[in-house]
């Protein structure tokens, strides 16, 4: 064998597994197993012989008082007349605590009983009495539960079903639910504690306490076994196969169970092989002596894994870490194993790939990003110009020229303004200026019917935003919105900033009193986006584009209706 296979990790791997493996076998194939095993099948036997006597005893008692639910139901005077009297009558409240002393004279007479209560789905009714010393609270809570368990579950249950277990304020007991009449149920709770005191009093082989489980492996009685151990169980449990089983949990151990017949709770001991064999001095002192070699063993394997494979693992680990925390120049060092030092060599060409790819990747969305904002820039422009050119149109067909005049000097010192600046930010100031002329060409055309005012609050002049970023908004309050009243059309520009943990930015309000956006253009606008169907649309959805190449999820537009009347924008836009 050459000197590459040597050094892979598989001849490695397989070298410790060997060498730890074969010493224990060798200890085991002497260690007189057939002795082992025949002392555990009689201890296992003797043990289930007993869980047998008292599982058939806890049986008797359940079945003695099935027995007299029966004879409640079916016998006693006032349980059978409970059911025909109407709720709130005097006979019925009569008959009630008839029924209610009629169980607090009998439960006594069974000592494991914790209550026994009467359920009537017509008169959805619950009378309980519990047994003196009972461990079961008497209080509102457990009149609750048990109202609610038999809403559920409980009227439900069939008479096959036997006795059931579930929890009443927190401690396991045993339910059993018997029909009385059409609406009618009787039924016993019995702490499963109280079962298993005589039990715990039997001497075991080897003095160890009997476990009741439910049908679903979960603990009814006190244990110290951990949790996660106790999940390990499970299978081993509700296994009906065989009557004992060896378990690992993390000690070997000798479970013995025995199924209820009458209910669904299943009685275990479990028993440390280290107990069982106690008796064989030679397989004592082999005992004895096996954790001491194991762990050994166990040791030197750890120390062999943690040095071949686990160590190269945590370099490759923490060297993922770097890459995946921005530092795509790490590379990891050549390994002394065939197969790590070809993963580390691939793993270095890979962050070298990624690195190149990454900034490639992103130079490409950054001049992808500039495209696409420098064409919604562009697409505003011509937009604005159109409805400017239709307000210049307006002024000239109404023979106001002066008007005219003003608005073609605005529309020229504007368009002049952008072709002289390359800047895709402009000030607050200078972008309230522009909105300023528009304003007050309209307010000329219509001074007894048209005002408005902005207001900057704080110094909000200096910070920049997109230019022309609320504009469709004005255009469309005055378009769409503007209506002759009495009152006049006014329009109101607010800005103002906002300092907070959750947010950093500057508001922009725009309200008017003219007619609102309609139910439907709301509607559209939370579900697609869109305020509008019309052309007057493509303004609005330019906004919230470049909104999204500059800011990306971070500024907000909001639209809505006033408190009486009147459109209402809001744009939010994040300091830079």
């Amino acid at each position: 064998m050459n000197y590459r296979n040597r050094n892979s990790l598989f001849f490695k791997f397989v070298s410790v597994i060997i060498w730890v493996s074969l010493p224990l076998f060798l200890l085991l194939f002497f260690s007189n197993s057939y002795a082992m095993n025949l002392v555990r099948d009689q201890v296992a036997q003797t043990n289930s012989s007993l869980l047998s006597g008292q599982m058939s005893h806890i049986d008797n008692k359940l079945s003695e008082i099935n027995t007299y639910m029966f004879r409640l139901a079916f016998q006693d005077p006032a349980v059978i007349s409970l059911e025909r009297q109407p709720r709130g009558s005097d006979e019925y409240l009569m008959t009630r605590i008839a029924a209610a002393i009629t169980m607090e004279k009998d439960i006594n007479y069974y000592s494991e009983l914790g209550a026994l209560f009467i359920y009537s789905t017509k008169t959805q009714d619950l009378v309980m009495t519990r047994s003196t010393g009972s461990q079961i609270p008497q209080n509102k809570g457990t009149e609750d539960f048990m109202y609610d368990w038999m809403r559920s579950e409980g009227q439900f249950m069939q008479q096959g079903d036997g006795w059931r277990t579930v929890k009443v304020a927190g401690i396991p007991c045993l339910i059993h639910v018997v029909k009385s009449g059409a609406s009618l149920y009787v039924g016993s709770v019995i702490p499963i504690q109280s079962l298993a005191a005589p039990s715990n009093k039997v001497q075991l082989v080897a003095d160890e306490q009997i476990i009741f489980f439910s049908d679903q492996a979960e603990p009814l009685t006190a244990t110290t076994i951990s949790p996660i151990f106790l999940n390990q169980l499970t299978g081993k449990i509700l296994q009906t196969d065989k009557s004992f089983h060896t378990v690992e949990i993390p000690d070997k151990y000798l479970l013995v169970t025995n199924h209820s017949q009458v209910s669904n709770m299943i009685m275990t001991v479990l028993l440390p092989e280290k107990n069982v064999y106690k008796q064989l001095s030679l397989l004592q002192k082999l005992i004895y002596f096996l954790p001491f070699v194991i762990g050994c063993f166990l040791i030197i394997n750890l120390v062999l894994l943690k040095k071949i494979v686990v160590n190269p693992i945590i370099r490759v680990i923490r060297a993922m870490r770097r890459i995946q925390e921005g530092d795509l120049q790490y590379r990891m060092p050549p390994s002394h194993s065939k197969e790590l030092d070809l993963l580390s060599e691939t793993f270095n060409t890979m962050s070298a790939e990624i690195s190149s790819l990454k900034i490639n990747v992103y130079e490409e969305h950054i001049k992808t990003q500039q495209a696409e904002i420098k064409h919604l820039q562009l697409q505003i422009n011509p937009h604005f110009l159109l409805n400017s050119l239709n307000i210049a149109y307006n002024l000239i067909a109404t023979k106001k020229s002066e008007l005219a005049q003003k608005m073609i000097v605005h529309l020229m010192n504007y368009f002049r303004s952008m072709m002289r600046s390359p800047q895709k930010l402009v000030t607050i100031t200078e972008e309230m200026k522009h909105i300023g002329h528009y304003l007050q060409i309209h307010k000329m055309r219509f001074p007894l019917h048209f005002d408005f005012s902005i207001e900057c609050n704080g110094h909000v002049g200096d910070l920049l935003i997109p230019s022309l970023i609320f504009q469709p908004f004005v255009e469309n309050a005055i378009i769409h919105g503007m209506v002759m009243q009495d009152e006049g059309f006014h329009l109101k520009i607010i800005c103002y900033e906002e300092h907070s943990d959750n947010s950093n930015g500057l508001w922009i309000h725009i309200e008017d009193n003219g007619n609102g956006f309609s139910e439907q253009s709301l509607q559209r606008f939370v579900t697609s986006g869109q305020a509008s169907g019309d052309a007057g649309n493509l303004g609005i959805q330019n906004v919230k584009q470049r909104l999204q190449a500059y800011y990306a999820n971070e500024a907000r537009l909001l639209i809505g209706n006033g408190l009486e009347k009147g459109a209402v924008v809001r744009l939010f836009i994040p300091k830079k």
